[in-house]
């Protein structure tokens, strides 16, 4: 009964469906039945779900999907239903009709964009990534997002405040998105930041003034260790105000 579509555009694929059901009238919708539920999820989405999750999500909004007409089901209190679900950024629901003379089949299609995932916080129990407008998304075992990785002591709050306008600064510059993949957060709020290439620690401190401690950071970088090398200091210290304090091995 179930038949999902996989790697469709979204919204190509809608508009041809649309244009072909506005053909029937309403009459004609209330005799043809609900047969099939077709789920679309863009191929460069997000893969928090799945489209197997989807459709027990749509089935779970609506036990009786498949007793009713294509005109019975409502399409707006699904849409509802699904956008409460965090990993859904958007979704549209809608009718289509397929076949020929008397022999028509009723689908309902589903749409969905997935939130794009700004970091990944792994503290304690804690197991999630959140989206840069703060919304926390669950972890999937059989997904993974290549993002910032946020390890330590750290609340949503202190994410939401503190760690999303950084992190969103380190993916606008093309240095620091991929150079710096893991920020360690300890119990006062200070920030450990553990980069790509060599081995040093970068005492970062609090997340304040982030944007003049990347500036000195990127000055030494430039200045120092592409002169001397990556692996001269073990510890790089941006705690003190205008200072940039290395540590040698």
């Amino acid at each position: 009964m179930i038949n999902v579509i996989l790697k469709i555009g979204f919204g190509s694929l809608g508009i041809i469906f649309l244009i072909f059901t506005l053909a029937f009238s309403s009459e004609k919708l209330s005799k043809v039945k609900c047969d099939e539920l077709n789920v679309i999820i863009p191929e460069e989405s997000a893969r928090f779900i799945d489209e197997d999750e989807v459709i027990r999500l749509v089935k779970k909004a609506d036990p009786t999907l498949f007793e009713n007409t294509l005109d019975k089901v409502n399409t707006n209190l699904l849409e509802q239903k699904l956008r409460k679900t965090p990993a859904i950024k958007n979704v549209e629901v809608f009718r289509h009709i397929s076949g020929e003379r008397m022999d028509f089949k009723g689908h309902l299609v589903v749409e969905v964009i997935q939130r794009e995932p700004l970091l990944r916080v792994v503290s304690g129990q804690d197991d999630y990534y959140m989206d840069a407008s703060g919304v926390r998304i669950p972890a999937n075992p059989q997904f993974t997002a290549h993002v910032m990785l946020i390890t330590g002591r750290v609340d949503e709050d202190f994410v939401r405040q503190q760690l999303i306008p950084l992190v969103s600064f380190v993916n606008d510059d093309n240095l620091w998105k991929a150079q710096i993949k893991q920020i360690e957060v300890a119990s006062s709020g200070e920030l450990t930041m553990i980069p790509l290439v060599g081995e040093q620690l970068i005492e970062f401190g609090d997340a304040n003034e982030y944007q003049e401690k990347f500036r000195n950071l990127k000055a030494l970088y430039v200045q120092a260790f592409n002169k001397f090398g990556w692996d001269k200091y073990k510890k790089v210290s941006l705690k003190y105000k205008d200072q940039v304090v290395c540590t040698k091995r």
